[in-house]
């Protein structure tokens, strides 16, 4: 007869996931470890998906205690960003997520940053200023398979001259469109066009600076049309226009759409009609779903009658209409982040006895 224990561990991990949905579960993913041998290392990997980093001295001393394992998300930021990647490199820290805000050019010197936590990397978030970049022999690989990028916050060109090409891996980029409205300045178009073609999703957030009639710019066009592998788009606070041009641009056949609409997307009523007219693209004739998500930190939401339409377009062409309640294919259940909890005195972090991680369960990876 067939056991809980017994499942797959990509199935058990997926299950536990779903624990870490939940507003606060700690306790829950706590008394997972103890239910068996095989539930134990994917509860713990959940217990430190993020480490709180906002007072140096403190964050410090919680790494040091916590020396060789692997954190699921560190952010660092101006007011400690130096401390904290000199101190994960010191205590042989591995990260799956970074993410870097509001640095300055004399905050961060990334030619000092260690190649060991640079290619352990899965995810890199850049959202700031810093100066160099890293040394990477020609026949290194990172494990990067995620890139953000803040137009407006961009390293040299010579940081992603470096990683760039090796970062065979790289399948997912976010790109945060600049005031000026491009996707990249000019002079970083060529490297990034050189991992285009292994972009598997694209996400593209237009910011503030969007107007619902703004349409995508050649440049922006002619790299979407170099990403010829792409399965998944979605594309952030825009209106119909941006959603057509981009779309029309897209060489492979798509499979997943997700969008969240810009304010005043639909004020002319013809909103709807506009939106149907995108899944006569050639790139979705092969379209399988569509996820209309609700406002984030600005654009707008679809209200029941509009929402009803446009579901009513996509059952029509055989394509699943979803909504930020389904999960969106390709991105991880883990919705929310929580810190690690430390010793009242001691300073020793919940995740001592919890967050070592064996080089055994290296292959241990999450599943989408």
């Amino acid at each position: 007869m067939a056991v809980i224990q017994a499942l797959p561990l990509e199935l058990l991990r997926r299950i536990l996931e779903l624990l870490a949905t939940d507003r606060r579960p700690q306790k829950d993913l706590y008394n997972a470890t103890l239910v068996a041998r095989a539930w134990r290392h994917p509860s713990q990997s959940l217990l430190i998906y993020h480490m709180d980093l906002l007072d140096v001295t403190r964050s410090t001393d919680a790494l040091r205690l916590n020396a060789g394992c692997t954190l699921r998300l560190v952010n660092v930021d101006w007011r400690n960003a130096r401390e904290i990647l000199s101190a994960l490199h010191e205590n042989d820290i591995s990260v799956e997520t970074l993410g870097m805000y509001a640095t300055r050019h004399n905050d961060l010197d990334m030619s000092t940053m260690s190649l060991k936590l640079l290619a352990g990397l899965k995810s890199l978030r850049l959202g700031g200023h810093f100066q160099g970049h890293p040394t990477i022999s020609p026949d290194t690989k990172l494990e990067l398979t995620k890139l953000t990028v803040h137009t407006d916050y961009l390293p040299s060109l010579a940081f992603f001259d470096s990683i760039l090409p090796a970062a065979p891996f790289l399948t997912s980029l976010e790109l945060y469109v600049g005031d000026d409205g491009e996707l990249l300045p000019t002079e970083y178009t060529s490297p990034f066009r050189g991992i285009a073609h292994q972009l598997r999703h694209l996400t593209i957030y237009t910011g503030v600076s969007c107007h619902p009639t703004s349409r995508a710019s050649l440049n922006d066009t002619r790299f979407v049309a170099s990403c010829t592998s792409l399965e998944s788009l979605e594309l952030c606070n825009c209106g119909t226009d941006y959603i057509r041009d981009v779309a029309s641009a897209v060489r492979a056949p798509l499979c997943v759409l997700e969008t969240q609409m810009a304010s005043g997307w639909n004020d002319g009523g013809t909103g709807v009609a506009e939106l149907a007219s995108v899944l006569e693209l050639p790139a979705m004739a092969k379209f399988k779903r569509w996820r209309m998500c609700k406002r984030r930190l600005y654009g707008a939401s679809l209200d029941k009658e509009e929402t009803a339409q446009w579901e009513a377009v996509c059952r029509a062409r055989g394509v699943e209409p979803r909504d930020e309640t389904r999960f969106f294919t390709g991105k991880t259940t883990l919705l929310s982040s929580y810190p690690i909890k430390t010793e009242r005195w001691g300073l020793r972090p919940l995740s001592v006895t919890l967050a070592r991680r064996r080089s055994s369960a290296a292959a241990e990876e999450d599943v989408d």
